[in-house]
């Protein structure tokens, strides 16, 4: 399997290469040159056959033991649920060890990196809000890994922070920006461009978009006939990694985009053109996301491959509300986003609304929403409590070439 640059200026790589160099050298992201066709069999497969045999399709070599040991590490015995909801399906992805779907990916990732590497790198990213937990979790304490994130300052939920900031591992920098989700990513590609030898974390690696296609093959296996998705996205990683296994065969039908009111991608699909309005910071923050990164890697009709709608705060609040007095089911902001976008969009297909975060790592919201906290699931009762250590700069390239040289 090669790797092309979406620019088209930088060589071929194989999938060790591409996951080992993240941002191409032109500037682009890699992609696959062609991509694979599920297997016969496909249907049967567990989670763990799914993920293993997705990597193994795109390039991944001996990645089946550190599947197990990352599925290993969930809270769920099926890591992936597909729970009933009224006459919808939620697959709850946030059973992972800092309860985002993120976890899914990277704790494999971060094994791969790992093994693959050698000797100590530095794996430099930025996170809306899960990404940067989920990585830092993975990467804690291992050998040949270092890793710095950067975060918006106060554009995190509060549990989101201090999923980042609470651990303690000498590899470990958390690090809060004076400005934008999008400002940090910025900040990150400008670094990449500047230093060698850096790795990433985030979707501009491609291993990452590879696992999370496991999990969709998962779901087309346990639905056993063609189904309509919702996504809740920012930055089109997510969705993305749908609209991959929906072409390597998984009868996927309509996917849906469902953003937050930074709605870039839903204008994308609506009109065919996507402004670059200024990013509002809303109760979903994992989406508040103006430049998508990913979208470079799709070439396609987004208003032919897609369906997309979007939720302001008040919208995602009454759906909380709404579902919880309902159905007795507790909707992160995410997937309460995802949940409202979906509900003009059921028909005669099963839909299945994919669940992207636990509800506790957005209490405040909820809270607003329900008029109680959510309880957190065991092992985080006192990560309020833990003491912080980061580091605060502004955006100035300057002052992160401090953090990572």
């Amino acid at each position: 399997m090669r790797y092309l640059s979406t620019r088209g200026k930088a060589e071929p790589l194989d999938f060790r290469g591409a996951m080992l160099t993240g941002l191409a050298p032109d500037g682009g992201l890699y992609v696959p040159e062609v991509i694979p066709s599920l297997p016969q069999g496909w249907e049967t497969w567990s989670y763990q056959q799914a993920v293993t045999v997705a990597l193994t399709l795109f390039g991944a070599e001996r990645v089946g033991p550190m599947v197990l040991e990352a599925a290993s590490r969930f809270r769920h015995p099926e890591v992936a649920p597909l729970v009933p909801v009224g006459d919808r399906h939620v697959l709850e992805l946030f059973w992972g060890p800092t309860l985002s779907f993120k976890d899914h990916a990277l704790q494999i990732v971060a094994r791969m990196l790992d093994r693959e590497v050698g000797e100590q790198r530095t794996i430099l990213g930025a996170t809306s809000g899960d990404t940067g937990s989920a990585a830092i979790e993975a990467c804690r304490g291992r050998p040949h890994l270092r890793i710095v994130v950067l975060f918006p300052e106060g554009k995190v939920s509060e549990f989101q922070r201090r999923q980042m900031t609470t651990v303690d591992d000498p590899n470990v920098l958390a690090v809060a920006v004076d400005g934008t989700f999008d400002d940090c990513q910025a900040m990150v590609k400008e670094a990449f461009g500047r230093h060698v030898g850096l790795l990433a974390f985030n979707s501009i690696n491609w291993a990452r978009v590879a696992a999370q296609v496991g999990y969709y093959v998962y779901l087309a296996a346990r639905m056993g006939e063609p189904f309509d998705v919702v996504v809740p996205t920012g930055n089109f990683g997510n969705v993305f990694s749908c609209w991959v296994a929906k072409r390597m065969g998984a009868p996927i039908e309509t996917i849906t985009i469902a953003n937050n009111a930074n709605r870039g991608l839903a204008n994308l699909v609506g009109t065919g053109s996507m402004d670059r309005s200024d990013v509002l910071p809303t109760l979903a923050p994992a989406m508040d996301v103006g430049v998508p990164s990913n979208l470079e890697r799709f070439t396609g009709d987004a208003g032919l491959e897609f369906e997309a709608g979007f939720a302001d705060d008040e919208q995602i609040r009454a759906t909380i509300a709404e579902v919880d007095r309902g159905h007795g089911y507790l909707l992160d902001p995410h997937t309460a986003t995802a949940w409202f976008v979906g509900e003009e969009k059921v028909g005669s297909r099963p839909q299945v609304v994919v669940g992207t975060a636990h509800p506790a790592k957005f209490a405040e919201a909820v809270q607003r929403s329900i008029g109680r906290v959510p309880e957190p699931p065991p092992g985080f009762e006192d990560l309020l409590k833990r003491p912080e250590r980061l580091a605060r700069i502004g955006v100035d390239p300057s002052h992160l070439d401090r953090l990572i040289s």
